[in-house]
């Protein structure tokens, strides 16, 4: 413990010299290809004063405030590895550019609804040999916010007034708030939508108009910018300290009059396989009616009742243009059209009516897809018979795929999938007392079908309002060889439904989930090795799971004021053996098992900074005593905790296995904590349009554990979870990578330290910092040959792996 600090300070202290050299180089900014003998713009700089914006907001003004700058004011900065910033071509200071800009600045705070606002600048002049840099500084000061007193609807008709005071609790314009530009154009989207949607088919953003207070005298025209004449609203009450508005959305009346009618739906026609030309009434096509939909059709490539489903329209209905965007999107989702349209057209002399066209070109009924992905591993300890963490693992894998997009012409979706992969000992007996090539290898062959329908036992829940409601199938065989120590069979079937009402938000329910693999051909070390641990022996057999209640929900959310963050939340619970235990016996496993997962991601204009947090567990039940192997948690890899090799870390503070030694040590277990921080930046365009080289740092925080005593006996268990280990038990590995970004995909190589190690918590909470040097760095990484000492080093301490996508 004494010997570990003195060696902590010196690397701190060399750390502390890092960060000190790191700062002085990103100060460094070399503009490039200016104008000699004449001042150019070097920097530009924004201060905000006032107004009621919290320190996220006001960063977010920023940010809009600096797109407001004068083409001749901007400057582009190139940065290179964080620490070196090229400014390319800056422009030569035009003080009536920089005015232009404080004009810019001043209306875009009156979008936000700050009418009293100003933006002005001032100038610093720095040479630097003969270079004249003129800094820029803008001031905005922001004055206080005109607010919402009251919004009331005056529109003159009873059918347009009614529908609005019925909706007007949506309403963008609120009592109290900042009439902003965005709120106003907001508001008359909504009403514009809400008339659509009540049968107004003709009605458009020009038939509304939001007034203010009209005893003020400048409130008594129209303007036909909406938004000119709300800041003459604000004009006219600046002096006032607490300035407030009166607004009311009125009837701007149309010269066409039939823009204020109602509209019915008339003849609804459907084309599944038009081809672009076709006129409706060809008599080319044969034409049939199903459920008052009109059917004209070249070759009857779909069943009228598939087609039927998937409108929402009904003849005599009233015109809906939430009907109409649903009905593009359940035609669209179903997958076998290349192009959906929808037409609608007035009826000639009628009261009032629209037929609707929609227009289906058929997509190829058969899809292919081949993959091929490879992944490398610098350490392993995963093969009963090879060195652990000597050698290294290179995995490769390839599936091909047949996709039928309309069987049984009802736009049921059926795959076929083929896999196969092989794991081979990069390091076959060299230093290693591995003698075999090939550690592992798989066949897998999956089949999917998907309904675009709810069926039995929730048909009878089909309904318009759930727009992705669909059924599945999946089913799977798999054969996995593990050389010198097991063969296993896999067998899966499962049955169940995706519900989604709305985007990016689905449900999934199995009524059916059954697993059963069969473990055999076991060699006699690894018969050895879980005799001489129980605790695997119970995981590693032949088990059947089977279960009623699976369910799992996933939710992709945008914020819709900045698209730049997304959350990505998923949750996944699963049972085993809770009703079907009781019919089937042998082999039946017993547990609950569930996981959530969540996902932020904030995307900058060369960069991204994305999180993820996983929790899960798997409570074992009955007699059981863990989950069965194949549903377990582990760690490591390139996708997990990147400083260990897959299933390379855990369970708990659960010790390595020896250097050289020859045991079976896959680490799985029933309970996973995990976080992981990543940030991404570009590097530099290879080839434009096809090539970038992307950087990334990364951490990861994590460990499994197991959640019963698996000592024979009893006693202390370091595998074991317990609360107030968990410290102690977290592993922690941070790193660096390069990705090679070709637009369809990514290729990702990762460099993992462990900085915190579980397996040595007893010595300072199991934190040690990688004893790394300029002067061994690349001999450590990814020296060949017969020095031991490195390799001992790369297995305790690293681990690189290579991957295809991102990580998370």
């Amino acid at each position: 413990m004494k010997g570990i600090y003195p060696y902590i300070n010196k690397r701190l202290l060399h750390l502390k010299n890092f960060v000190l050299l790191l700062l002085l180089f990103s100060s460094c900014t070399i503009p490039r290809k200016y104008q000699k003998g004449k001042p150019f713009v070097f920097s530009n700089s924004i201060e905000v004063k006032g107004g009621n914006f919290t320190r996220e907001e006001r960063t977010t003004l920023k940010q809009r405030l600096n797109a407001q700058l004068d083409d001749s004011s901007r400057i582009v900065t190139k940065d290179v590895m964080f620490v070196l910033h090229y400014i390319q071509k800056p422009p030569v200071f035009d003080t009536n550019s920089a005015d232009r800009s404080a004009r810019n600045m001043r209306a875009s705070m009156l979008h936000l609804g700050y009418y009293n606002a100003t933006a002005s600048f001032k100038t610093d002049t720095i040479h630097s040999g003969k270079q004249q840099r003129i800094h820029v500084k803008y001031f905005v000061e922001a004055g206080k916010p005109t607010l919402i007193d009251t919004l009331s609807y005056r529109l003159k008709r009873s059918d347009l007034q009614k529908i609005a005071v019925e909706n007007s609790k949506q309403t963008f314009l609120k009592e109290n708030k900042p009439i902003t530009k965005s709120a106003v154009l907001s508001e008359i989207s909504r009403m514009v939508d809400l008339y659509r949607n009540n049968g107004y088919y003709k009605f458009t953003s020009d038939e509304l108009r939001v007034r203010g207070d009209t005893t003020i005298e400048a409130l008594t025209n129209i303007s036909d910018d909406p938004f000119e004449q709300l800041q003459a609203i604000a004009d006219a009450q600046a002096q006032r300290d607490s300035p407030k508005i009166k607004l009311a959305l009125v009837l701007n009346p149309p010269s066409d009059s039939s823009k204020l009618k109602q509209y019915r739906i008339n003849n609804i026609y459907i084309l599944p396989d038009y081809i672009p030309g076709d006129k409706l009434k060809d008599s080319s096509l044969t034409e049939v009616i199903a459920r008052n939909y009109i059917i004209r059709y070249h070759s009857q490539l779909f069943k009228n009742r598939f087609l039927a489903r998937s409108a929402f329209f009904r003849k005599g209905d009233l015109y809906s243009q939430d009907d109409y965007y649903k009905t593009l999107a359940s035609f669209a989702k179903a997958s076998v059209w290349q192009s959906v349209n929808i037409l609608a057209t007035e009826v000639k002399d009628s009261a009032y009516k629209v037929d609707l066209i929609i227009q289906l070109i058929p997509a190829d009924k058969f899809g292919f897809e081949a993959a091929i992905e490879a992944i490398y591993s610098a350490n392993s300890n995963t093969n009963a018979t090879a060195v652990a963490g000597a050698g290294g693992l290179i995995g490769f894998s390839g599936n091909v795929s047949l996709l039928n997009r309309n069987l049984a012409r009802e736009g049921i979706k059926m795959t076929h999938t083929v896999s196969a992969g092989v794991e081979l000992n990069k390091n076959r007996g060299t230093q290693t007392s591995v003698n075999n090539i090939i550690n592992s290898n798989e066949v897998n062959y999956s089949n999917s079908i998907v309904f675009p329908k709810l069926v039995f036992p929730l048909n009878k829940f089909n309904n318009k309002n759930l727009l992705l409601g669909e059924s599945f199938i999946n089913s799977n065989i798999s054969y996995i060889n593990r050389l010198n120590l097991f063969d296993l069979q896999n067998l899966k079937l499962g049955v169940g439904y995706n519900l989604s009402k709305k985007q990016g938000k689905q449900w999934t329910f199995k009524l059916l989930n059954v697993e059963f693999s069969r473990l055999y051909n076991k060699s006699p070390s690894f018969d050895s090795t879980l005799d001489a641990n129980p605790f695997l022996r119970y995981s590693f057999n032949t088990a059947l799971v089977a279960g009623l209640i699976n369910a799992g929900y996933s939710s992709i959310y945008t914020n819709p004021k900045n698209n730049k963050k997304q959350h990505s939340f998923k949750f996944n619970l699963e049972e085993s053996g809770l009703i079907l235990g009781a019919f089937f016996k042998k082999y039946m496993r017993h547990f609950v098992k569930t996981d959530v997962q969540y996902i932020y991601s904030r995307s900058f204009p060369k960069a991204a900074f994305v999180t993820k947090f996983f929790a899960g567990v798997g409570i074992p039940l009955n007699k059981d005593t863990t989950l069965p192997f194949f549903k377990q948690y582990f760690g490591g890899g390139s996708n997990s905790m990147r400083g260990w090799p897959v299933r390379g870390i855990g369970r708990g503070s659960q010790p390595l296995a020896p250097y050289k030694s020859t045991r079976f040590n896959d680490r799985t277990g029933d309970m996973q904590l995990e976080a992981n921080i990543e940030y991404r930046y570009d590097i530099a365009q290879l080839i434009p349009n096809t090539l970038v080289l992307k950087g990334a740092f990364f951490a990861d925080i994590g460990n499994i554990w197991n959640l019963r005593n698996s000592k024979p006996g009893g006693g202390t268990d370091s595998a074991q979870f317990k609360m107030k280990n968990i410290y102690k038990d977290l592993g922690v590995t941070a790193g660096t990578g390069f990705r090679l970004d070709f637009n369809y995909f990514i290729l990702r190589f990762d460099l993992g330290f462990r900085f915190k190690r579980p397996e040595t918590r007893y010595i300072n909470d199991g934190w040690k910092i990688p004893s790394l040097s300029f002067k061994d760095v690349l001999p450590k990484l990814f020296l060949k040959g017969d020095n031991e000492e490195y390799r001992i080093w790369r297995y305790e301490n690293f681990n690189f792996t290579i991957g295809i996508g991102y990580s998370f």
